[in-house]
């Protein structure tokens, strides 16, 4: 007779948890043919354990607390001292070989893995979905609050010194006529608060709440008062897709979304981090071209041409190379096939129209920081 043969009818009760549940279930154990069999009360077979693969987690006294194999969180205990003297005789080197002598290192690695995989799904897919879900949310007093404390510290990254506005005058007149002949066809969730600041980059932002920055060096290389507008046009269909809020809520994390969405927005500390990742991070190409074409509609509404903006695209094209104050606007998507697109779009080409400033007015706006 076999070692186990002689414990053919042998059974006893034991306790067993299957590692997903803190429940225990109370089962009964007997052996089966090179395995440990365990079956609920009513007989019911639960799980087949292998005698080979059988690890002793050391329970003490006189119980046997045993699990599958190294790999599983399920565990049985048993109290029954017959039961327990025939385990130890059929599995001589059970006490020898316990559980923790070898290391989980796979199961470590996996849920490791796992973290770093759900980390990625947070940030660059459940994040900017959140996000784009939320800008629509947030009431806009508090876009319009959150914009402020942008513009401060935004100037402040590209000034060489103390940053400054150029404000008043007839430039500042100006540019209120500019902005209000394009601003009456925008459609925009709520008002637009355009500022120049004194800086000789050649670039425009638009900021949360409906500010919009130009600067100084984009007033001075635009040809024509068009050509500044269609820029303008530009940043404000930007705006009207509330891209720089979506932009802002992906780059302040789960944490900032809430207090975003609720109107707390006063840590300057939080403001030069957002506005530094929303200078980094830039808007995806479909954001830009969706700007573009939103820029010639608008351009076609107030019958301006598109052409002076496609020149400016090409401008930039040519001036690319160059480095200095245009490598901003010149990292966008490729400048040729936006003015191409731009062209494409243009409904007033060549015929007459109603400029949008007068020459006396252009001349003031592209002075209005000297």
């Amino acid at each position: 007779m076999t070692a186990l043969a002689q414990y053919d009818l042998l059974e006893a009760p034991g306790r067993y948890f299957d590692g997903r549940s803190a429940a225990p279930v109370e089962v009964i154990v007997k052996f089966g043919d090179a395995s440990l069999i365990l079956m609920r009360m009513d007989e019911t077979p639960i799980a087949h354990w292998s005698l080979s693969g059988l690890r002793d987690l050391g329970g003490g006294g006189g119980a046997l607390s045993l699990t599958p194999d190294d790999e599983s969180d399920e565990r049985l205990t048993i109290s029954d001292p017959d039961m327990v003297a025939a385990i130890r005789k059929v599995c001589p080197d059970l006490a020898a070989r316990p559980r923790t002598a070898r290391p989980r290192w796979r199961r470590a690695l996996l849920w490791g893995a796992a973290a770093l995989v759900s980390v990625w799904l947070i940030v660059f897919h459940l994040a900017p979905a959140l996000a784009d879900r939320l800008a629509a949310l947030i009431p806009p007093e508090a876009e319009a609050a959150m914009g402020e404390e942008m513009v401060d510290q935004f100037a402040r990254l590209f000034a060489s010194g103390p940053p400054r506005f150029c404000e008043g005058g007839a430039g500042a007149a100006a540019l209120t006529r500019m902005t209000a002949r394009l601003e009456r066809g925008a459609g925009a969730h709520l008002p637009l608060k355009v500022r120049v600041l004194d800086a000789p980059m050649v670039n425009a932002f638009a900021l949360p709440g409906g500010r919009i920055i130009l600067f100084r060096g984009l007033l001075r290389a635009a040809e024509s008062p068009e050509a500044a507008a269609g820029v303008l046009a530009h940043e404000i269909g930007h705006v009207v897709a509330r891209d720089p809020t979506r932009l802002a809520l992906r780059s302040a994390g789960s944490a900032g979304l809430i207090g975003l969405l609720l109107g707390d927005f006063t840590g300057a500390t939080a403001t030069v981090a957002l506005t530094e990742a929303l200078l980094r991070s830039g808007y995806q190409r479909e954001a830009e071209a969706a700007a573009d074409a939103f820029a010639t509609r608008l351009l076609a509404a107030e019958g301006l041409p598109a052409a002076p903006l496609a020149g400016f695209f090409l401008k930039l094209r040519e001036k690319a190379g160059e480095g200095g104050v245009f490598n901003h606007l010149s990292s966008h998507p490729d400048p040729a096939a936006r003015a191409a697109a731009v062209g494409a779009e243009d409904v007033v080409g060549d015929a007459p129209f109603e400029p949008i400033l007068s020459d006396q007015d252009w001349v003031a706006l592209r002075n209005i920081c000297r």
